[in-house]
């Protein structure tokens, strides 16, 4: 609750939406801390508490689904909201985690580990939501089966990415072996460098060496060509000064046996 900049929030829904609010802008969504653990110790394992918050106030770090939802559902816990954990389908199932937070008989959408401008909770009693997104929008409407609902990225009519939410609730000990094979070799975030930074009022994404940035319906990108201008980015442009850039780096050099700047 410190780090998210709370004495205490507010009840009800105007809480939810400024806890979900404050955790997208304050918690960066990256995968260098995967990559950090990796380094450290050789495999991939759980993150625990203590070191996704140390991860925060320390390195300016955050994490990926695998760590921030499943710890933002706990607090939410905490904090006296009826908030499930649930499972999702991308190419494989279960891969995905995402929060259902029910308000009375409302039940809303939460999901702070995608990289998605989800800023606020969003209402699954009235679908469809769409959500414009620089050049790109996202989709959140009931899935082609009628069973449930997804979550759909598009940029112009092209389908990009997206997830497909299914009950029932899970506990984060559930995606233990789904987390383990996240780090083996050739898999999502052992190959390539991610961060995206939500920020009041534009996002600014970094993929490998190109910085993305994201200011209403403007969408500007720059090509980083040196180690310098990657530095220059992560501390001014993600505003993120304290991350071991550096060794990430290093790193993902290792396991993928390529020079990083020739990707």
């Amino acid at each position: 609750m410190r780090l998210l900049g709370f004495d205490r929030p507010p009840p009800g829904l105007a809480g939810l939406s400024e806890i979900v609010r404050r955790h997208l802008v304050r918690v960066p969504f990256e995968n260098v801390s995967k990559l950090l653990l990796f380094g450290r110790e050789g495999k991939g394992r759980l993150t625990t508490l203590l070191e996704f918050l140390d991860g925060i106030e320390q390195q300016d770090l955050g994490g990926t689904c695998y760590t921030s939802n499943p710890f933002l559902a706990e607090l939410l816990r905490v904090l006296g909201y009826d908030a499930d954990l649930l499972a999702a389908d991308m190419s494989n199932p279960n891969v995905h985690t995402n929060i259902r937070v029910r308000i009375g008989a409302v039940p809303y959408h939460v999901d702070v580990g995608y990289a998605a401008p989800f800023r606020e909770p969003l209402r699954l009693d009235q679908l469809p939501h769409e959500i414009p997104h620089g050049s790109c929008r996202y989709v959140l409407d009931h899935n082609s089966r009628g069973d449930g609902f997804e979550v759909t990225q598009f940029s112009g009519r092209e389908r990009v990415h997206g997830y497909v939410v299914h009950d029932p609730p899970r506990c984060r000990d559930f995606f233990k072996q789904i987390i383990l094979d996240s780090y083996s070799p050739g898999m999502e975030f052992m190959g390539r460098l991610r961060i995206t930074r939500f920020f009041e009022d534009h996002t600014v994404e970094l993929r490998n060496t190109t910085l993305l940035s994201y200011r209403g319906a403007l969408t500007t990108k720059t090509e980083l060509k040196s180690m310098t201008e990657l530095e220059s980015a992560i501390a001014n442009d993600l505003s993120m000064p304290r991350c071991p850039i550096a060794k990430a780096v290093e790193i993902l050099e290792g396991v993928t046996g390529k020079r990083f700047f020739e990707v």
